[in-house]
């Protein structure tokens, strides 16, 4: 099952990976006036599994994340603390809340 968008973006010494839930991908957010764009250009177009993304995760100097299950995955693996998660009011079901967190290695 493929659930989340994953762009590995490499430097000589450094690993980003941005990678979102699939059902938010390029969704627009709004924090404290601030706009959040879970774009495709930045978050990428390759579908992966948890699997995938967790391998992947292992292996990188930072990520950006953002999503509810994203971040739940991360949290539930002790890759993030959930203190360190932003939690962003859903544009379109106020009850939902959208989390997002980098994570530096």
């Amino acid at each position: 099952m493929t659930d989340f968008f994953m762009k590995i973006i490499e430097h000589p010494r450094e690993k980003l990976i941005a990678a979102c839930d699939k059902e938010i991908i390029d969704l627009e957010l709004l924090f404290n006036g601030v706009k959040i764009k879970a774009s495709s250009t930045f978050y990428g177009k390759e579908l992966v599994t948890e699997k995938e993304f967790l391998d992947a995760v292992k292996y990188c100097t930072s990520a950006n994340v953002i999503g509810i299950k994203i971040v739940k995955l991360l949290v539930k693996n002790r890759m993030i603390h959930q203190d360190a998660v932003l939690w962003i009011e859903h544009p379109d079901d106020k009850k939902k809340k959208i989390g997002h967190a980098i994570l530096i290695t």
